[in-house]
């Protein structure tokens, strides 16, 4: 066989593969990295000044206390007690972190009934609908 041959088979085995692996991934279901859940804390904008705030993700669950932070913020964290563990889902399906849709809220004031309330966590980003809809960013829940 000539070189001329084994170089123009050489180039041809590589194109063929390069086009096969982009194929492969043109075509591939899996999202890249960047769609990893976001397990950062739910904030509650509380209108009042509680005496007393429990939470819980979901909306069949037993809420916690949350304690304010420092700066006056009221932060649920997205895990155990708030969050059921895996293999004790609630009944409305919460098990893991990043893909709460649902916080139970209940609210103590002074002199005052307590309010017990489901709210929908509001997000932002992310395509709906789209094979890798990207990363979803929690907002606030306003809590009246």
């Amino acid at each position: 066989m000539k070189p001329r041959h084994i170089w123009f088979a050489a180039v041809l085995l590589v194109a063929a593969i390069g086009g096969l692996v982009w194929f492969a991934l043109a075509q591939s279901p899996a999202c890249p990295a960047i769609r990893q859940a976001n397990t950062s804390p739910i904030e509650l904008r509380i209108a009042s000044k509680p005496m007393r705030v429990q939470a819980c993700f979901g909306e069949a669950c037993a809420p916690h206390p949350v304690q304010p932070t420092p700066d006056g913020r009221w932060l649920v964290a997205q895990e155990p007690p708030f969050l059921a563990q895996a293999g004790t889902a609630t009944a409305s399906g919460v098990a893991t972190p990043g893909s709460v849709n649902k916080i139970r809220v209940v609210v103590k004031e002074a002199g005052k009934r307590q309010r017990d309330t489901v709210f929908d966590i509001p997000t932002t980003g992310g395509t709906p609908g789209a094979q890798c809809p990207g990363p979803v960013e929690y907002l606030p829940v306003d809590v009246p």
